[in-house]
C-alpha cells in the first residue's frame, strides 16, 4: 500500500498481539473504559470497534461513536 507524504501510514492489524486481544475481550464484554489521550484529556465509554489506526468509543452522552487515533492514546483502563 502506498502512502503520500504527510498522510497516515496503514499498518497491518495483527489479532495475535496481546493488546489487540485484550481490547477485543473488553469489546465483547461491553466493559466501560477510561481512555487518557496524550494531551491529558480523558474520555469514558465502551469500545464499539477497533482497526489498525482507530478505536471507536461509544459515549453515554452521544449516539455516535468518537473515533480515537491510536497514536493519540496514552492510557486505556477498565472502570469497575
Amino acid at each position: 500500500m502506498f502512502a503520500a507524504a504527510g498522510s497516515m501510514e496503514t499498518t497491518s492489524f495483527d489479532p495475535s498481539l496481546p493488546g489487540v486481544r485484550l481490547l477485543q475481550d473488553w469489546l465483547r464484554q461491553g466493559r466501560v473504559l477510561r481512555i487518557e489521550l496524550n494531551d491529558g484529556q480523558c474520555l469514558e465509554g465502551s469500545l464499539r470497534w477497533q482497526d489498525p489506526e482507530f478505536l471507536a468509543l461509544n459515549r453515554s452522552d452521544s449516539d455516535q461513536p468518537v473515533l480515537l487515533s491510536r497514536r493519540a492514546i496514552a492510557l486505556i483502563r477498565t472502570l469497575g
